[in-house]
């Protein structure tokens, strides 16, 4: 299922593949095409989604114009493409406009930031007229909220138009009851309330699409938002597509749930996924990063275990004051680089910045764009190069290497592995001819493999967290990479750390 975009507002291309069940987040600079898009996805329900979000200007001949726009819709093999003519958004072929009714979603909704408060005549809250909200609404509200006052929330049907609701939160003013009306209630209690109502009593199977409601929540209540926005997808295999620019929600959420919209000057935007949060932010200037000494960007989550372990052991072997310091993942050896410039608009001077690239990027990835004239990557290596520096190892090879040779050497004593009390000795797992078998043509993939293998049975039989085994190991292969001398180890850090 595709949603493809041309010439719409500021975007010349956008290509979007719909994700599967679950919350994503949608994410992106302003004017990248995510609230354009979610307009698009709404209009597969909504036959008035385009003219109700697409504004024009009826009676200006050049102003809100969508002259050339066109957004096509790909679904099993069958396409259909709605393009702007003048008033209307015409179907081409229009035989195909039915297409949309084969998109798998029992209904779709679009919830949009919206402080507009519905306020009840004083004639309207009467005993008999106040009734209870229900209470997947208002256990949302308390969660999200962190206040068990919204337990009691009411609501009374105005003579505004059937079901138009007006919201009262009780309190006891002496031995009376009184309400504190919509008009009272923060923008971001608005929103919440707007979103509970739609997702708590949606169908099953159905879309959601989240514009920017957290704006006016605190960090901790975006964080219990998409708690809930999970446990509910989960719980009514719901799609679940959130607009949003807030670092927290994207700090914290699985980078495989990550959509990154980038645009180029062209306004050619690319979708990514499965994408690193500091790569997406482009920007990692937070209250915990600016209060650090030192911002170490790395490739992935095993280079910065492996980091974070070598900074410990170049600590041990000195007395000097102990530096603060990030290591922060970012991608691909380029992306890290890129990085690393454009941090450099971001974050305080009096926060160092250095890269650590693993070390096939020295000996594999840089002497290949070399050898290709690759410009973008030397150019860039070659004007930060005083501020990169490489690991000993691509952090998996290096401990799945050691670990073999131990091995092949019989050294029993260095896979007798003691964590927290509990001894398993791992060569019972490497002679398994299913590890000895894990075979491919990417060194990098085998030994990934190789080690979430080993990481597995070790967690199996001792029932610790898969980053305490993998810190264990690194640290392993640190001190046994420096077991004849930590000279090259100071070599690597000393001039960095002692920088300051």
């Amino acid at each position: 299922m595709r949603i493809e975009i041309k010439n719409l507002k500021g975007i010349s291309e956008l290509n979007f593949d719909i994700p599967g069940q679950g919350l994503w987040l949608l994410t992106g600079l302003n004017g990248s095409g995510k609230t354009s898009l979610l307009a698009a996805l709404y209009r597969i329900r909504h036959s008035r989604a385009f003219q109700d979000h697409y504004k024009t200007t009826a009676t200006q001949e050049k102003l809100d114009t969508f002259k050339n726009a066109r957004i096509t819709y790909k679904i099993n093999g069958s396409e259909v493409t709605y393009s702007y003519g003048g008033k209307r958004w015409p179907p081409t072929p229009r035989a195909n406009a039915n297409i949309l009714s084969n998109f798998p979603y029992a209904s779709i909704h679009f919830i949009q930031a919206n402080g507009n408060r519905v306020e009840p005549y004083a004639d309207e809250i009467t005993t008999r007229r106040i009734k209870d909200v229900s209470s997947g609404v208002c256990s949302f509200l308390s969660y999200v909220l962190h206040n068990n006052n919204w337990n009691s929330l009411k609501f009374v049907n105005t003579r505004r138009g059937t079901g138009n609701q007006a919201f009262l939160l009780p309190y006891r003013a002496g031995r009376e009851t009184h309400y504190y009306s919509e008009k009272n209630f923060s923008l971001g209690e608005l929103c919440i309330l707007k979103l509970a109502q739609k997702i708590v009593d949606v169908e099953n199977g159905s879309l959601i699409l989240i514009d920017e409601v957290e704006m006016a929540l605190h960090p901790q209540a975006q964080v219990r938002l998409i708690n809930k926005l999970n446990e509910i997808a989960s719980d009514k295999n719901l799609t679940i597509i959130f607009s949003t620019h807030s670092s927290t929600l994207i700090k914290n959420t699985d980078k495989k749930k990550i959509i990154f919209i980038s645009k180029d000057e062209n306004g050619v935007c690319t979708t990514i996924r499965d994408v690193f949060p500091a790569h997406v932010l482009g920007e990692i200037a937070f209250d915990e990063e600016v209060k650090s000494d030192f911002i170490f960007f790395v490739e992935d989550e095993e280079a910065k275990l492996l980091l974070e372990q070598l900074c410990g052991k170049f600590e041990e072997n000195r007395t000097a004051h102990k530096p603060m310091f990030k290591v922060v993942p970012v991608g691909g050896y380029y992306q890290v680089m890129q990085m690393l410039e454009r941090s450099a608009l971001i974050i305080p001077q009096h926060v160092k910045r250095h890269i650590f690239l693993d070390d096939d990027v020295r000996t594999e990835a840089l002497p290949e764009a070399r050898r290709r004239r690759s410009r973008a990557i030397t150019d860039l290596y070659d004007r930060i190069q005083n501020k990169v520096s490489f690991l000993p190892c691509t952090p998996e090879i290096g401990v799945t290497n050691m670990l073999q040779n131990f091995y092949n050497n019989t050294n029993t004593t260095e896979l007798n592995i003691n964590l927290y009390g509990s001894n398993v000795n791992i060569t019972n797992h490497i002679m398994l001819p299913e590890y000895q078998n894990i075979t491919g043509d990417s060194p990098r993939k085998v030994a990934k493999q190789k080690l979430d293998s080993i990481v597995g049975y070790i967690r199996t039989h001792c029932g610790t967290d898969e980053n305490t085994v993998r810190r264990f190991l690194y640290r392993k292969y640190i001190d046994h990479h420096y077991s004849s001398g930590i000279a090259p180890l100071m070599q690597l850090l000393g001039p960095i750390l002692n920088s300051r």
